[in-house]
């Protein structure tokens, strides 16, 4: 379920969790005491029934002309799933007493040398919830350019937080800032979880918070990355201190990550663009079919240092759970960025080379 996106991979972790299901709403006033949710399958499906999961309840209708509808009643907004038996993954979103109205595709896709179909909700009308998820959207990017944004993120969330502190996208913001997007410091989000009611938020956002703060306390901006030894296509072990000298963005993708390989050109881009400076890139994937990892890199034309870590010792213990994701290092491997935005590593370096000519 981790794939809304605002700057590339900063809102990978937003879609994961909210689908993407900003573009198409109704303002319709959260005034019901029971919930219908009505479902439209835009693919070829060869289901029978579709799922919906909430709160210990699971919920099954038939599924009638690629139609489906669900009835009944949640005391409070809460986190659901639909699911469908022949996909891999069961897509989320927030439920709520309205009638909501969810859009559905399925896609084939190759994970690891296999077939397999992952669901997508295109488009939600109807939710209240909605609402709240455009309002933020809106905010992070008007101001996500301003140089004080910090402060202006952590002023307009404990406006946000305080007037929706039950809500559990509140809880899902929270989790994302500390888990994939590092923009507050761990007092302002330590600061912003108390105000939270905890007993409305859903169990998975605070896991990501609490996993996101131990990992502030270790690879956090300031901080040295982990020093490592992992094989490239010829089977040699690299290690992070043959790049001592050199900023190193380190990139963790997969061959089958979707958004992974959509980001490849601008990487290729920003390679190019400072391919005089002292910057290298270095891709970490977590591929499990070598073949289809080697492949990948040759279609993308991934002329940089590609490393494979196949069982994923590197990732788990960073505590990374979602690609893309990437850490930019100064020249002595110093933590600069947590997950930017191409944009974002572009200034950095555009920075970079100014103060050496300086």
């Amino acid at each position: 379920m981790i794939e809304i996106k605002l700057e590339k991979s900063i809102w990978i972790v937003l879609v994961f969790i909210f689908t993407n299901a900003f573009y198409s709403q109704n303002n319709v006033k959260q005034n019901l005491k029971t919930f219908t949710v009505r479902g439209n399958i835009k693919s070829d499906i060869t289901d029978n029934f579709a799922y919906l999961y909430y709160n210990d309840i699971q919920d099954s209708v038939k599924i009638i002309n690629k139609q489906f509808e669900f009835k009944g009643s949640v005391k409070d907004t809460v986190v659901a799933k639909i699911y469908l038996p022949s996909a891999a993954n069961a897509p989320q979103f927030y439920l709520e007493n309205n009638t909501i109205n969810i859009s559905v595709s399925v896609d084939k896709t190759v994970k690891d040398g296999k077939s397999i179909q992952t669901m997508h909700i295109d488009t939600i009308k109807g939710s209240h919830s909605l609402e709240l998820q455009k309002q933020y959207l809106n905010f992070y990017k008007s101001n996500s350019g301003k140089k004080d944004f910090n402060s202006l993120l952590y002023s307009e969330l404990t406006v946000f937080f305080t007037k929706h502190r039950t809500h559990p996208f509140s809880g899902a913001i929270l989790a994302e800032l500390a888990f994939m997007n590092p923009i507050l410091n761990k007092q302002q989000l330590t600061k912003l979880y108390s105000i939270l009611d905890l007993s409305k938020q859903d169990d998975q956002y605070l896991k990501l918070y609490q996993k996101g703060i131990e990992k502030l306390d270790v690879y956090a901006v300031g901080k040295p990355f982990l020093d490592f030894k992992l094989p490239n296509q010829d089977g040699n072990l690299i290690n992070l201190k043959d790049y001592k000298g050199k900023i190193v963005l380190i990139d963790f993708w997969a061959s089958w990550c979707a958004p992974c390989r959509k980001k490849n050109p601008e990487l290729i881009s920003l390679k190019q663009q400072f391919e005089n400076a002292d910057f290298e890139i270095i891709g970490i994937s977590r591929d499990k079919n070598k073949k289809q990892w080697i492949s990948a890199i040759a279609k993308d034309k991934l002329e940089w240092t590609n490393l494979l870590d196949e069982d994923q010792k590197m990732e788990n213990s960073m505590g990374i759970e979602n690609i893309p994701y990437n850490y930019l290092l100064d020249e002595k491997g110093i933590i600069l960025g947590v997950n930017l935005p191409v944009e974002k590593i572009t200034q950095i370096l555009t920075d970079k080379v100014k103060t050496q000519k300086s």
